[in-house]
């Protein structure tokens, strides 16, 4: 069971998030557990008895008390998740980042709440080993080392693993950045590719060649010198572990 905590001063801001977080959930069946607040004070009392998961809340000002209630909620929950909305003139200091991973909301709109819950739900779901993500009416989880790369056609993204083929709905960039949480190397080589290290056999100014056989193509000269500097770290850092790669 995922705890979620909402953090907002006016009832009816609260009941519009919880309702709505709890539509998305019913209609993917998943059962959540739901804490409601109104300040930093109530949440702060949660905090050691049921400290949230992932926690919805304000900082469309600066909020000395809910910002240190939210470390300790930190603390005492290291892989909670926040969701925010900041104001436009708000201007996050640097330890934030200790609180990541964060999303940010501009607005309470359905659309934003929606996005942003399935991305802190996947970020939750996910394991160092393995790669989430949603299609209607489930979540799938495939190993990383078996993923072989990522393609993408707009919104939609493919998946291309030993033995899993499939497309869900999410930008590369999005999948990327999940990617990078994880003990392993994906490779930009193309706006709509991304390709694990490991399966890499040779590559050219043009072409990634997989151990498969399959060539997939690489757009821009600057992902080819990523691609090459990677590469190259790789042969210096686990010689005996890896294959050897030739440029061609």
């Amino acid at each position: 069971m995922i705890n979620f905590a909402f953090c907002y001063e006016r009832d009816e801001l609260l009941d519009f998030v919880k309702n709505e977080i709890l539509k998305y959930f019913r209609q993917r069946e998943v059962q959540i557990a739901v804490m409601c607040y109104h300040n930093a004070y109530e949440l702060q009392r949660c905090i050691d008895c049921n400290c949230p998961d992932i926690l919805f809340y304000d900082m469309e000002r600066e909020d000395a008390s809910m910002r240190s209630t939210v470390m300790n909620a930190k603390r005492a929950n290291p892989k909670l998740i926040s969701i925010i909305t900041r104001g436009r003139d708000y201007s996050p200091p640097a330890e934030d980042i200790l609180l990541e991973p964060i999303y940010v909301m501009p607005d309470k709109s359905r659309k934003h709440l929606w996005t942003c819950t399935a991305l802190a739900y996947e970020a939750f779901l996910d394991d160092p080993d393995s790669f989430s993500y949603y299609v209607r009416p489930e979540y799938f989880h495939v190993p990383v080392n078996e993923i072989r790369y990522f393609a993408s056609e707009g919104r939609r993204t493919h998946i291309v693993s030993a033995n899993h083929r499939d497309t869900f709905y999410q930008k590369l960039d999005v999948v990327q950045t999940l990617l990078r949480q994880k003990d392993c190397q994906f490779l930009r080589i193309h706006k709509s590719y991304l390709v694990n290290a490991s399966y890499i056999s040779g590559y050219s100014r043009d072409y990634v060649t997989l151990t498969t056989g399959e060539r997939l193509r690489i757009s821009r000269y600057e992902y080819y010198k990523s691609l090459s500097s990677h590469m190259q770290d790789l042969k210096r850092t686990k010689p005996a572990r890896r294959p050897q790669y030739s440029q061609w």
